[in-house]
């Protein structure tokens, strides 16, 4: 059952019933269409809080704080990042009071918290090493369930400099950190245990329409107005905060000078929650607390962005190849697209374009372009529905036709018009025609919506190799363009802090050089993990991928290793020179997973303790997908209690 009072009547009736005035602090957030947010009497209070606190120099460098019941606007006086939260959750500074008020009225309301006393005779609690783990923000989401069996005491760190799919919208128009994979891995992490929790956790989770702007739009207006399903079950203290946040967000997205507007398709409710409380507070942290004090994310587990950025600074990533060449852009190093901004409809355009040779080359557009012509030749000759045959039972068996949400995934058609929603339903059924159906208005929507909302990657490009393997991650600036000048954000404290702290290190799997080295390669980072005495248990990935290519295991930690010596550093004063034992004391690998395991290799580097666990083959036969409870089994075997 919902926590709290129900809801009021009107509060899901439209923008028309919707009449109270949003709070003082917030009333920058009133949006165009004249709706307005309600606001509880409690959350009021709160707001008045905020507006009295004094202002405070966040981790990301720029002021927190209100002045005339407004968040102060503009870029930061004079860069600072120095200056940081001393601590994410740290009660006592300003953000973390201004958070704790937000949220006051939620105090004895605890997602999924019981409010029982704990019994005398408890037993004793198990231990629960402290981990910090360098992740990126999708391939280790995988095991997060499982991980929290062993501890919730993990620090995760996220890199922020993503500028690919519906996040690079939001960094274009507002600047400022990339908020996408911290989101997931909040989400990852949040209370599922009532009604009222999973809701929240639906509403932060959703996207908007994924290929139609119009309909995303009024989409987006029908939620930020409290019209709309997805509040359900979400008291009226939670949904105020975080309509509160949502406001804000459309406030300022619609006020920003931008060559382009906005555009909200894909948009997810999440990101755009994220980013209008990060604005708000000027404080990435302060925004992931307030998320983590919303969702109820385990009291220890901490999600922190790797860098600090002086107000809406932007960085980006550059890869310099051992052929010379240099790529810019996480997206154009790890999955390249065409340019989100210029792909057109012009059919002659797309012949003359590099778009048109990627597509070109895609099997997987070319096995589309065969369901399709082999449906309407079929549908002809009247034999659609009898074309079931072993063949297409062989392909689902073995994995070939994915097992997903296509409209999600790849918009079109929600349904085809015999009803089918998947191209694998339709082919089992032996529908070809609605397979073709279904993959055509697929790949309509894939060439003629903006590919900034689209992880275009996983239909054109796959895996194709570099032309040259990488050197080095480094990062740029991104008001030169044309500029591969590298810059040096300073590491955010809380990483430091941390690893003098925790019991061990967690190198997770994930993209090597777009999700993990760009952690390790911060100034402080090798020094701090060189000087920690505590295992170190790097995670290979069960495959190869366009930024490993034919890369061993010994070849993937040493790509590590080099990151965190810094060695490709043009300025020898920047290099460092621990062996690889320093950083990496365990290795795990899954077994037949498509990364040679060459232990020889690792034991000649200093790395004795090599762990195997259970794998299953994955569809595409090249790999393998971990058994994640033999996963977190070797985990737990590498952090033994002291």
């Amino acid at each position: 059952a919902p926590l709290g009072p129900p809801r009021r009547e009107g509060r899901a009736s439209g923008a028309a019933k919707m009449r109270a005035t949003v709070p003082s602090a917030m009333s920058q957030a009133r949006v165009a269409t004249g709706a307005q947010a309600s606001v509880s009497r409690v959350a009021r209070r709160a707001w008045r809080g905020i507006a009295r606190l004094p202002p405070v120099e966040s981790s990301l460098g720029a002021r927190v704080g209100t002045e005339g019941g407004r968040a102060r606007g503009g870029r930061a006086r004079g860069p600072n990042p120095g200056r940081a939260l001393s601590e994410t959750n740290d009660a006592s500074t300003p953000a973390s009071i201004a958070v704790s008020l937000a949220t006051a009225s939620l105090a004895d309301r605890s997602i999924g918290a019981n409010d029982e006393s704990v019994p005398s005779n408890c037993p004793v609690p198990k231990y629960e090493p402290a981990l910090v783990a360098f992740t990126g923000g999708t391939a280790f989401n995988g095991i997060i369930d499982e991980l929290l069996d062993l501890t919730s005491r993990v620090t995760h760190v996220i890199p922020v400099s993503d500028d690919g799919g519906s996040t690079a919208e939001i960094v274009r128009v507002l600047g400022g950190p990339a908020v996408g994979d911290l989101r997931s891995r909040c989400l990852r992490l949040s209370d599922e245990s009532t009604a009222e929790a999973r809701a929240v956790k639906a509403l932060l989770a959703h996207r908007l329409h994924a290929t139609d702007s119009s309909l995303a739009k009024q989409e987006w207006y029908r939620i930020q107005e409290g019209d709309h399903p997805l509040w359900l079950n979400i008291s009226e203290p939670y949904a105020d905060i975080i309509r509160s946040f949502l406001l804000y967000f459309h406030s300022q997205v619609t006020a920003a000078k931008t060559d382009f507007k906005f555009d909200f398709v894909n948009g997810s409710v999440g990101n755009f929650f994220f980013a209008g409380a990060r604005m708000f507070f000027r404080s990435m942290e302060a925004a992931i607390l307030l998320y983590s004090r919303i969702s109820r994310v385990p009291q220890d587990s901490v999600v922190v962005p790797n860098i600090v950025l002086d107000e809406n600074v932007r960085v980006a990533l550059g890869a310099e190849l051992q052929n010379g060449h240099t790529i810019r852009g996480q997206n154009q190093i790890s999955h390249p697209t065409p340019d989100p901004k210029s792909f057109s409809k012009d059919f002659d355009f797309l012949l003359d374009s590099k778009t048109s040779d990627l597509v070109k080359k895609s099997k997987t557009v070319q096995k589309a372009r065969v369901f399709i012509n082999q449906g309407r030749a079929l549908k002809k000759s009247g034999k659609a529905q009898a074309a079931s045959s072993e063949f297409w039972k062989s392909a689902i068996e073995r994995g070939a036709i994915p097992n997903v949400d296509g409209t999600e995934f790849w918009g079109g058609l929600e349904t085809s018009s015999q009803g089918h929603q998947r191209v694998r339903d339709a082919l089992q059924q032996g529908d070809i025609w609605s397979a073709g159906e279904l993959i055509n208005s697929r790949l309509y929507d894939l060439t003629t919506r903006p590919l900034s909302v689209w992880d275009i990657d996983k239909v054109i490009s796959g895996y194709e190799n570099l032309e040259s393997p990488i050197k080095r991650v480094f990062y740029l600036s991104t008001e030169d363009p044309t500029s591969v000048s590298p810059v040096y954000p300073k590491p955010n404290p809380t990483i430091l802090r941390k690893l003098n702290e925790c019991d061990g290190v967690v190198y997770g799997m994930g993209s090597l050089y777009t999700s993990i080295v760009p952690s390790l390669i911060l100034q402080g980072v090798g020094e701090a993990l060189a000087q920690k005495d505590a295992p170190k248990v790097l995670i290979l990935n069960g495959g190869r991928d366009r930024e490993t290519g034919d890369m061993s295991a010994s070849g993937y930690v040493a790509a590590v290793c080099n990151a965190l010596n810094r060695s490709g550093e043009p300025d020898p004063a920047r290099r460092l020179q621990n062996p690889v034992s320093k950083y990496v004391t365990t290795v795990i690998a899954p077994k037949g997973g498509g990364m040679p395991l060459d232990v020889d290799v690792l034991h000649a580097m200093g790395i004795t303790n090599v762990i195997e666990v259970a794998a299953k083959k994955n569809q595409s036969g090249t790999g393998a997908e971990y058994d994640v409870q033999a996963l977190i089994q070797a985990l737990r075997e590498g952090f033994p209690e002291k």
